[in-house]
């Protein structure tokens, strides 16, 4: 996979605070998802036009974290959320 895929999140799909718990969830038309603190890192920088790379530089810059490590964690994280159709990437 490549790291310059740009993800956003889906049509249909918003990412919002749980009014109950303030907790961050993606809000979809089949449910929602509750985000972990991570997840939430990641996902609100799925802007459609910020790369996969710049993702993971400006995580590991802000959790002061190498690249490497941190790389497995957003990929894993962001096709797991493309699975569930909750994110796409801009072509």
């Amino acid at each position: 996979m490549s790291d310059q895929r740009r993800p956003m999140i889906a049509p249909g799909v918003r990412l919002e605070t749980d009014k109950v718990t303030r907790e961050p969830v993606l809000l979809y038309p089949e449910g929602i998802l509750q985000l972990n603190e991570t997840a939430h890192a990641i996902v609100e920088r799925c802007d459609g036009l910020t790369s996969v790379a710049s993702i993971i530089a400006a995580l590991a810059a802000e959790y002061e974290i190498s690249e490497d490590e941190l790389a497995r964690d957003v990929n894993e994280c962001l096709d797991d959320l493309q699975q569930r159709n909750l994110i796409a990437f801009a072509s």
